[in-house]
């Protein structure tokens, strides 16, 4: 799933931004709005799209928010002693 945020024209309400689908609003000091729109594929995120234009709501930036990634263990990186017990030879 990716995370979206769409930067509107004017100040929504709570309540509008949450009929739109988006969990979450900043209010910006330039009179604009940001929604959090988490998009399950491509279909919902133009399916929102959709919905602000019949709103004619006035869409000012669309950004994909990183998805912050777990640092992985290398895999060639020693054993522990505590892991090389779980190690099985063959």
């Amino acid at each position: 799933m990716d995370t979206f945020e769409l930067r509107v024209a004017g100040h929504l309400s709570r309540r509008r931004a949450q009929d739109l689908g988006c969990g979450g609003l900043q209010l910006r000091r330039d009179g604009s709005s940001m929604l959090t729109f988490a998009a399950a594929d491509q279909a919902a995120l133009h399916g929102l799209l959709t919905r602000l234009r019949d709103a004619g709501l006035e869409l000012l930036a669309v950004e994909r928010v990183p998805v912050p990634t777990e640092p992985r263990l290398d895999p060639t990186a020693a054993a522990t002693s505590e892991e090389a017990s779980d190690v099985v030879l063959d």
